[in-house]
């Protein structure tokens, strides 16, 4: 007999290498603009038992399309998210931008959650989320909660967490890890301001930042400001990306119901 077919969870990538930071190899063609993704996502996906598609940015017409090809969607780390898109102007601390990048990876985001799919949002990916409900970003955590904020980049690799977080009681954050607290890493300089529509807080750094969010309307659309996708030796981290492939299987298996009730 043969088993059910793995739930296909689509990982967002929203890096690009740009020719002037890029080396050309030999034989190798020149330099140009690249997609860059870590090789984490992948591996965590998998390592919960589910299927990795890669969804690049791409023509926003064509995102209806890609999402009726995954069951579930991870929004990835990367860059910076241009400041217009939120309604501010930029920080002087404001790192590199992608306004077409940003406005793709933020449609593709209420796509998702106007299905109703699930979401595990990380590091910039839940910053993504947030604007995406209509939130808005402190772009450069230092300013707000002072000079300690700086050790939220990290100079280890990921796999060493640097600091704790602490999770809020009661939440789907807290159901999922199995604690009250979790050691995390930490690469990002920037946090969620104005929380978006919908959402509520799940997780807070000692000094205050918010590490993460969730939705309160949806099954599992959850959102750490830490990047869990190179602390899966870790059984806690792990289980985000085992919540998330459940959820998936859960709405295929609700999208294929309403599929034939509606025969």
């Amino acid at each position: 007999m043969n088993s059910a077919p793995r739930p296909v969870i689509g990982v967002s990538s929203s890096e690009i290498r740009v020719p002037e930071h890029l080396k050309q190899i030999p034989k190798g063609e020149p330099p140009h603009r690249e997609i860059c993704l870590g090789i984490p996502y992948l591996n965590s996906v998998q390592q919960v038992g589910a299927v990795p598609l890669i969804i690049p940015p791409m023509h926003r017409d064509t995102i209806e399309s890609v999402l009726e090809t995954v069951d579930a969607v991870c929004l990835s780390g990367g860059p910076d998210i241009d400041p217009s898109t939120y309604g501010q102007a930029p920080h002087e601390k404001l790192g590199p931008t992608e306004l077409a990048t940003d406005t793709f990876e933020l449609a593709l985001a209420r796509a998702a959650d106007a299905r109703g799919m699930p979401i595990l949002a990380i590091c910039r990916g839940m910053q993504v989320l947030n604007v995406a409900r209509g939130g808005t970003l402190y772009q450069h955590i230092p300013d707000v909660y002072g000079d300690e904020a700086e050790a939220h980049r990290q100079k280890e690799l990921g796999h060493h967490p640097s600091h704790e977080v602490v999770i809020e009681p009661g939440t789907l954050l807290e159901r999922t890890i199995g604690g009250a607290q979790a050691e995390v890493n930490s690469f990002h300089h920037q946090s969620v301001e104005k929380l978006g529509t919908g959402l509520r807080i799940n997780a807070r750094s000692p000094e205050g930042i918010v590490e993460g969010v969730e939705a309160v309307d949806r099954d599992f659309v959850v959102g750490v400001q830490w990047h869990a996708e190179s602390l899966t030796n870790r059984d806690e981290h792990e289980a985000l990306f085992r919540g998330l492939a459940e959820a998936a299987t859960r709405y295929r298996n609700e999208a294929s119901t309403r599929r034939f009730q509606a025969v």
